[in-house]
C-alpha cells in the first residue's frame, strides 16, 4: 500500500470516529433530557379528580300535595258561558246574586257567569287567602307546624266583637286550632291571631296577602286584614272569578280542605262548640267539601263552594244575597245544574 492510499484510511478511520462519537454524545444528551423530563413530570403534585357534585337533598313537603290536572291555574274560558240572570225555570234565584261563577275545573271551560271580574266585597271569603299564605308557610318554616302553640295577644282580642271565639289573655291554641276556627267557625280572632303570630304583624301578614295575590294573577283582588272585617269605609275587595282561582289553590293542601269540610269542632276541652258556617258542607248535597262563607253589610252574603262528584271537580262563588239562606238554595242548585252540562269532550276516533 502506496503512501497516499495509508493516508486516505487515516483519514477516513478518523471522519468515523469522529461520527461515531458524536452519534454517543447525541445519544446521551438525549437519554438525559428524557430522563430530566420525566423526573420533572414525576416531581409535580397529581391533580385530584374533582368529584361529582352532591345534589342538596329534595324538600319534603310536609303539607303541599301539587296538583296533578295539567291545567291546574290556567285562565278561565268564557267562551260557552251563560251570562247574565239564568232563567227562573231553569235554575231560580240568580237574579238575587250582585255577581256569580261556576266553573268546570277540570277543563277551566265557565258554565254560568254574571259580573264576575267586578270587584266587590269579599267579607269573610278573604280567609282563603289568610289560610292559603299560612300553609305557604308552615310548608317552608322548619321552626313552625300545625302543632305549634301560639299565645292570645292583645291585637287579637282587640279584633270587633262579631264571629269570634273570645279569645282570653292567658290562653294558647295550636296553629291547627286556629286554622280550623277560622275555616268552619270563620272567626276573625283566630284568623287575625295567626296572621300576627306567622306575619310577625298584621300589616306584614296582609302584604303576604297581596303579593300573592298579584303572583297568582288575581288582578281584581286587594285585602286591607286577614278576616274580612271592614275598616272604615274600607273593604277587601275580589271578583268571584277571582275567588274561584283562589279557592281552587287551597286544593293543593288537603289537610286544609279536610278542615274546611269538617261540619263542627270544638276547643277548650270541648266548652266552645262551633258549626260550619258553610250549609252546603252536608251529606244532603254529595261532594260538597269547601269552602268559604262571607258576610258583611256592605258584602252581603257570599260564598265560594266546590264539590267533586264522580271524579268531576266544579268550583262557583257567588256574592250580594240578601240572606244566606237564598244563596244557599241558589247555590244548590246552580251546582245540580253545572253537574248536568257537559263535561270533558272524548275524541272520535
Amino acid at each position: 500500500m502506496d503512501e497516499v492510499a495509508k493516508t486516505r484510511m487515516k483519514v477516513f478511520f478518523s471522519l468515523a470516529g469522529i461520527v461515531a462519537a458524536v452519534h454517543v454524545i447525541l445519544v446521551i444528551i438525549f437519554v438525559s433530557n428524557g430522563s430530566s423530563s420525566t423526573d420533572q413530570k414525576s416531581e409535580t403534585p397529581a391533580v385530584p379528580e374533582k368529584k361529582a357534585e352532591t345534589p342538596p337533598p329534595r324538600k319534603v313537603d310536609r303539607y303541599f300535595v301539587p296538583a296533578k290536572s295539567p291545567l291546574f291555574g290556567r285562565p278561565l274560558d268564557y267562551s260557552t258561558a251563560v251570562r247574565g240572570n239564568l232563567p227562573a225555570k231553569v235554575v231560580p234565584g240568580s237574579a238575587g246574586a250582585r255577581s256569580g261563577i261556576i266553573v268546570d275545573m277540570d277543563t277551566r271551560r265557565v258554565l254560568w257567569e254574571k259580573n264576575s271580574s267586578r270587584p266587590v266585597p269579599i267579607a269573610s271569603m278573604a280567609k282563603m287567602m289568610t289560610m292559603l299564605v299560612i300553609m305557604e308557610q308552615l310548608e317552608n318554616r322548619p321552626d313552625i307546624d300545625i302543632n305549634t302553640l301560639v299565645p292570645v295577644t292583645k291585637t287579637a282580642r282587640d279584633v270587633p266583637r262579631t264571629g269570634v271565639l273570645f279569645l282570653a289573655p292567658g290562653e294558647k291554641f295550636t296553629i291547627q286550632e286556629l286554622m280550623i276556627a277560622t275555616a268552619v267557625k270563620s272567626a276573625n280572632d283566630a284568623a287575625t291571631l295567626l296572621a300576627e303570630y306567622v306575619g310577625g304583624s298584621v300589616p306584614l301578614f296582609v302584604n303576604l296577602m297581596n303579593r300573592k295575590a298579584a303572583s297568582l294573577g288575581l288582578r281584581s283582588t286587594r285585602f286591607i286584614n286577614p278576616c274580612g272585617l271592614p275598616e272604615g269605609k274600607n273593604n277587601s275587595l275580589g271578583s268571584a272569578a277571582d275567588m274561584v282561582l283562589l279557592g281552587e289553590q287551597l286544593f293543593q293542601y288537603p289537610v286544609l280542605m279536610q278542615w274546611c269540610n269538617i261540619k263542627s269542632s270544638s276547643i277548650r276541652n270541648g266548652k266552645t262548640v262551633f258549626v260550619n258556617t258553610n250549609k252546603l258542607v252536608n251529606p244532603r248535597y254529595p261532594g260538597v267539601d269547601g269552602l268559604k262563607t262571607g258576610y258583611i253589610r256592605a258584602a252581603g252574603s257570599c260564598l265560594t263552594f266546590s264539590a267533586l262528584r264522580n271524579g268531576r271537580r266544579i268550583v262557583g262563588c257567588v256574592t250580594g244575597f240578601k240572606s244566606s239562606r237564598d244563596r244557599d238554595r241558589f247555590c244548590r242548585r246552580l251546582l245540580d245544574w253545572a253537574y248536568k252540562q257537559p263535561g270533558k269532550v272524548t275524541a272520535k276516533r
